[in-house]
């Protein structure tokens, strides 16, 4: 076998030493790409400041879920490379999906919201979300759920057994919903300190969808019995040493977490709801439809618009409109009383 000159071997050592610094720099190059695009998708955390504008933990969760669904289905693109097409083709994802008109519509508005906060601090130069570049589904003309007739409220309000402290505040939870038309988040979210005596009647205060305080006017009824409760449930706050301030709803059963000193959470309300509606033969019922049935029952005694905006503290009072189905009725329709004949002289 012969071997090579010097020479050779150094010329051979010299290309391997080149091949491997080639290799190198493939290499580094490579993973400088590599971490480029990494740097350049999309961190949910980037979300976050946008997502605690709001002050309710179940709409931020809300907003939290919309975005992640959002990005996870553009494939972790980072919001400079979204264009109006991503926006259109999730739109259409999740109406092939069977999600409703107001579901897509609401998350929809939670990505235009949050490309529309991106552009206001500069990251973005076009909102791909905008309205005018992608159109929402259009949505029922009636709010979805039902509204009970009053033998059905009745019915509902005598199934929870208001001598115990778990049924007096069942009861008096359903009652605020019903009479004054709150939010399950604006139920959960009462503490003591949200009623206040002012301007010599009680009144109950809280934050609203938007992060609005709002007042209502707090009826005799329902204050009997929020305080039925309260002293039915002295003395198991007195033993969690819930303060003066605690929250006003409360669970009493909790044997996942075994903690009682703390609100009932959006689901604990749908349960407990729905729990007396089966109970009561009154069907399927949620904490929603005891909104809507404030707010219909108040449309159908003669009550303005805005009178019930006033209650039901929607920001916009056409939302209040969709609640109202006597506005189809033609019997009372304006066209029937106008006129323009001369008044009869009755002298």
């Amino acid at each position: 076998m012969k071997c090579g000159t010097p020479e050779d071997r150094g010329d051979v050592l010299e290309r391997v030493n080149k091949e491997i610094q080639m290799d190198n720099e493939r290499s580094s190059l490579l993973l400088s790409k590599q971490v480029a695009v990494a740097a350049s998708r999309f961190d949910l955390r980037s979300a976050t400041s946008f997502v605690n504008k709001s002050v309710s933990e179940e709409t931020r969760r809300a907003y939290r879920r919309a975005i992640a669904d959002f990005f996870q289905f553009v494939g972790g693109k980072h919001p400079t490379e979204v264009v109006p097409a991503d926006v259109l083709s999730w739109r259409d994802h999740l109406r092939t999906g069977r999600k409703r008109a107001a579901t897509v519509a609401f998350k929809l508005s939670v990505i235009r919201s949050f490309f529309e906060y991106l552009k206001a601090v500069g990251i973005v130069a076009l909102n791909p979300a905008s309205t005018r570049l992608v159109t929402p589904p259009e949505l029922p003309t009636e709010p979805a759920g039902r509204a009970l007739t009053g033998k059905e409220v009745r019915h509902l309000l005598t199934g929870p057994d208001r001598e115990k402290p778990e049924g007096a505040r069942d009861y008096a939870l359903m009652l605020v919903m019903l009479r004054l038309s709150m939010r399950v988040a604006e139920v959960c979210s009462l503490r003591a300190s949200s009623i206040k005596w002012s301007h010599g009647r009680w009144t109950l205060r809280c934050k609203v969808k938007g992060g609005r305080e709002e007042v209502w006017p707090l009826p005799k009824d329902v204050k009997e019995a929020i305080d039925d409760y309260l002293k039915l449930d002295t003395e198991r706050r007195t033993t969690l040493h819930s303060d003066t301030d605690a929250f006003l709803f409360q669970p009493h059963s909790n044997y996942r977490t075994l903690e009682f000193d703390k609100a009932l959470s959006t689901r604990m309300v749908q349960n407990i709801v729905a729990k007396w509606g089966r109970f009561t033969g009154v069907g399927d019922v949620s904490p929603h439809d005891l909104r809507r049935t404030a707010i219909t029952r108040a449309l159908e005694m003669g009550q303005t618009y805005r009178q019930v905006q006033m209650m039901s503290k929607h920001k916009d009072p056409k939302t209040v409109m969709r609640y109202d189905h006597s506005r189809e009725n033609l019997d009372q329709n304006a066209v029937n009383f106008l006129q323009y004949e001369e008044e009869q002289n009755l002298e």
